[in-house]
């Protein structure tokens, strides 16, 4: 094991020990063979060294032809991993059984066990990666089920991801993941017609579907648990200007808490498929939170996310919207919606062409 220089780094070398980003993120894990894209992960986090293997870097035979793996998008390699495919498996047989967990206490009043329901979300999230693998693992289950119970597990997911990255106690981490979990349990009690229904809501049945929080809220509002996991059911649409629902709370009435599972919830409802509409471009989302965030979400909750979720994509293939393709290579902090994209040869800066947008992540 030797320590090298970032800049010393070539493809083929073998990570010895974990990498971490100065806040504890892991970046990449012990015995990963490097490539270019985790070159580029690693000095997009500005760090300095790392420890690797003594051996010289694992190269292909000159005479070797390239494989279909050779060309395949970061995405298209992920998707085909066992670490993957495997956590694929897990969330969808967990959402299924968090599906009879909530039909349980809703209908038939069975006891409201906050462990024994958050103990599957600690599981996805060691066997994601922790806070590093998260958002690569959620970002490519964008083809999966709207369905209640899946939101469910990718809110408390991000939930726990984004407490974790604003370094909160971990008694804090909990009270966030559990409340990830049940914000949308109410909908247990709405009309199965609106909740099942494959077109959009009209503006009378959005009203209706409303009821979600104040409806969750009943049911829980007796239960032995934290406070601030009720809050989260009824005030998960609350907005710090007061324009969100059901009592259109202002300012500190909303506590941080409940601020990070409504950003969560947010985030994960805008960039999942619905039966109506395909995924919103996660960076059109990013650039929606820059624009309104600061008036309506906690200001440390809304950097935190905002300031980590974009760096989660760096060495992503992206398409803009004249239609080239490149691999995100820079995170522009002041403008974290528009990064630097390497397109073949040329390097495009979004920052500084504001006609240029990114659409997709492909």
């Amino acid at each position: 094991m030797k320590l090298l220089a970032v800049d010393k780094l070539v493809p083929g070398l073998i990570v010895s020990e974990n990498i971490y980003t100065i806040d504890d993120r892991l970046v990449l894990a012990k015995g990963t063979v490097l490539d270019e894209k985790d070159i580029l992960r690693i000095k997009s986090h500005s760090l300095y060294n790392i420890f690797v293997e003594d051996d010289k870097p694992v190269e292909r035979s000159a005479k070797e032809e390239p494989t279909p793996e050779d060309f395949l998008s970061y995405a298209d390699k992920l998707k085909n991993s066992e670490g993957f495919i495997r956590f694929k498996r897990d969330i969808e047989e967990k959402a299924k059984k968090l599906e009879e967990s909530f039909k349980m206490i809703a209908n038939d009043g069975a006891p409201l066990e906050i462990d024994k329901l958050t103990e599957p979300v600690y599981h996805l999230f060691v066997e994601a990666g922790g806070t590093a693998g998260v958002f690569d693992m959620l970002h490519n289950l964008r083809d999966n089920s709207d369905a209640v119970f899946m939101h469910s597990l990718n809110v408390s997911l991000i939930a726990n991801t984004l407490a974790t990255w604003m370094r909160l106690p971990e008694d804090v981490v909990r009270v966030v993941t559990a409340g990830g979990l049940l914000h949308d349990i109410g909908k247990m009690l709405m009309p199965p017609d609106l909740l099942n229904k494959k077109a959009a809501l009209t503006e009378y049945e959005e009203r209706v579907m409303r009821d979600h929080v104040t409806k969750g809220y009943e049911l829980v509002k007796d239960e032995d648990i934290d406070q601030r996991i009720k809050n989260c059911i009824l005030m998960h649409h609350e907005f710090k200007d007061g324009s969100g629902y059901p009592l259109h709370l202002k300012g500190d009435k909303i506590d941080e808490v409940v601020s990070i599972v409504t950003v969560s919830n947010i985030y994960d409802e805008m960039t999942s498929r619905r039966t109506y509409r395909a995924p919103i471009c996660p960076f059109t989302v990013i650039s929606q939170f820059e624009k309104e965030g600061i008036n309506k979400f906690d200001p440390n909750v809304i950097m935190t996310f905002l300031g980590n979720i974009a760096n989660t994509f760096i060495a992503n293939r992206v398409m803009l919207n004249t239609g080239q393709t490149g691999e995100i290579i820079f995170v522009n902090a002041d403008h974290l919606s528009r990064p630097v994209v390497k397109c073949g040869e040329n390097y495009v800066d979004l920052s500084s062409n504001k006609s240029l947008s990114i659409v997709a992540v492909i």
